[in-house]
């Protein structure tokens, strides 16, 4: 009933996080579903996310809406124009 990446992560949590992940489908299940709540998990862990109940509970609202963006490669380049770097000390200013 889970997908693989969620049965792995769920393998290797300990009792508090494999408890945790579980109340938070739960609580999200009522109002979206299991399914949604189990690609919401699945999301959350595939991107390395800790599924917890807050987490879980606003992506799979997002889900369940449509509302979710997809995932794109951001260019964050422009902030390296923020930092100097000093070429006698290495330090990063």
């Amino acid at each position: 009933m889970v997908t693989d990446p969620v049965r792995d992560w769920l393998d290797k949590a300990t009792a508090t996080d494999r408890r945790r992940l579980f109340n938070g489908v739960d609580a999200a299940s009522g109002t979206t579903g299991f399914d949604a709540a189990m690609q919401a998990a699945d999301s959350l862990i595939q991107r390395g996310d800790a599924p917890d109940m807050a987490m879980l509970g606003m992506l799979v609202r997002r889900l369940a809406d449509g509302t979710e963006p997809p995932a794109a490669n951001v260019d964050l380049s422009i902030y390296d124009t923020f930092t100097t770097l000093n070429m006698v000390t290495g330090e990063v200013a």
